[in-house]
């Protein structure tokens, strides 16, 4: 008789969690669902806000437990920042910081909907893309030495250095010597450089050579049935040529290069 006892509340348990789990997803799909998807994007250039399942990789990736996953997702919802969100900072700089959703669900509600999106998402299958690698992404307090709010270009070149001569150390090559600005640059991401644009080898790009480069750039990915993205946001050559001569020497370029970076950085941060 026990075991039965035992056996029949099991089993109203188990209805009761079906029952709260379809209530969750009603208000999810009633409340939620026009920004965020619940499958893998097929038309990513219609979507408003990040997938679901990105969303809850992220989240819990930044918060392991229910508990404390549940907790971050009903607070951030009601008062969204910069500061405490987990998603990639290209994302909101894409999409945009979300809106709080004060009024418009209940704190109730929430938490029915954190608990069940936490149980269902993502799928156990699940691959992000460009999800490698992210527990050690830097943030942007690493950079910031001084607090101030701002990355400056000292800043930017100080952790860059460091972090590379880091991983030098960790593959047994001492750099105490100061000579390994040449294998540091292997491991760093490929990009554009002033020689590739340099066409005569004079020192000098005219903008003739820049627009020449680009060119031949988009020519060769369409190709190959590739699309250059993002050319209209390409930077012209009077940004570039700060002094105004007509011509980029290395040190506009690199400086520009760097620059565009740092303001990429602190625009997301």
């Amino acid at each position: 008789m026990k075991k039965q006892i035992i056996t029949l509340i099991n089993i109203l348990g188990i209805t009761t969690t079906l029952f709260a789990s379809a209530d969750a997803q009603k208000i999810f799909d009633n409340k939620c669902a026009v920004c965020h998807i619940t499958t893998m994007p097929t038309d990513k250039a219609s979507m408003v806000a990040p997938a679901l399942m990105g969303v809850m990789k992220h989240i819990k990736m930044a918060y392991p437990t229910k508990e404390e996953a549940v907790k971050f997702m009903v607070d951030y919802v009601q008062n969204p920042s910069k500061k405490k969100a987990v998603c990639m900072t290209q994302k909101i700089a894409r999409f945009g910081l979300m809106p709080s959703q004060k009024g418009n669900i209940s704190p109730k509600e929430l938490k029915e909907v954190a608990e069940w999106m936490y149980d269902n998402y993502p799928p156990v299958n699940f691959k992000a893309q460009g999800m490698r690698g992210m527990k050690n992404r830097p943030t942007f307090e690493s950079f910031d030495a001084n607090g101030d709010g701002v990355i400056s270009r000292d800043e930017f070149s100080a952790f860059q250095n460091s972090r590379m001569m880091k991983k030098m150390k960790m593959r047994g090559i001492n750099c105490q010597s100061g000579n390994c600005q040449g294998m540091m640059r292997k491991g760093m991401k490929k990009r554009p450089s002033f020689t590739s644009f340099d066409l005569n080898k004079d020192g000098f790009i005219t903008k003739d050579e820049l627009l020449k480069v680009r060119a031949d750039k988009q020519a060769n990915k369409a190709a190959q049935g590739k699309m250059m993205k993002n050319t209209s946001k390409a930077p012209s050559f009077e940004s570039i040529d700060t002094n105004g001569d007509g011509k980029i020497t290395q040190k506009e370029f690199t400086s520009f290069q760097q620059q565009r970076r740092l303001n990429k950085i602190n625009k997301n941060k």
